[in-house]
């Protein structure tokens, strides 16, 4: 009997991390990972929030800044069953040191109670890619213009041998008088 029948839709999320669009990014300056939660099944104009954590892909374990975790979240109010909503983590990119994937576990929450997570450190929807900025290349050498001094040291050649030139002409017409 479908009067009697009660459908039950479970909250469903899924993310899609990114640093200004892009997967990967180069960490200089602050940084804001903006991690877009996709929903579903969600009662619209009740009150949810959403609570981000930065996971290390290679440790598996929580993403560190001055030893604390990158935690961010958002309470919302859904407007309709289905949307998105965004997260922000923002650091100093100074604290990338080495080639670090990022990767965001989100949570859904209502009234204190958990009803979906996302968190596979293994999702590359989740993750981005950081690389610290590449160290200033070195000046090695002379920067001077080779060309213009060996050209400079041919012309004053070439005059030290018109005055001497000159010399031994002025000296031979004296031996001569």
């Amino acid at each position: 009997d479908e009067g009697q029948t009660v459908k039950i839709k479970n909250p469903e999320i899924g993310t899609k991390a990114t640093v200004n669009g892009e997967k990967t990014a180069t960490a200089e300056g602050d940084i804001t990972i903006e991690d877009t939660v996709s929903y579903k099944h969600l009662i619209p104009g009740k009150a949810y929030t959403i609570k981000g954590i930065l996971m290390d892909k290679a440790t598996g374990k929580a993403f560190l800044v001055d030893g604390k975790e990158l935690t961010s979240e958002v309470t919302f109010t859904p407007e309709e069953s289905c949307g998105e909503v965004t997260v922000r983590f923002t650091f100093g990119g100074s604290k990338i040191t080495k080639q670090t994937d990022l990767v965001v576990f989100e949570a859904l929450y209502r009234d204190g109670t958990e009803l979906a997570a996302h968190a596979d450190i293994e999702d590359g929807g989740q993750t981005v890619t950081l690389t610290p900025p590449a160290p200033p290349v070195p000046q090695t050498g002379d920067n001077s213009n080779l060309g213009f001094w060996i050209g400079l040291g041919a012309v004053a050649l070439g005059g030290i041998i018109a005055v001497v030139i000159i010399r031994v002409k002025s000296r031979k017409d004296e031996d001569d008088e």
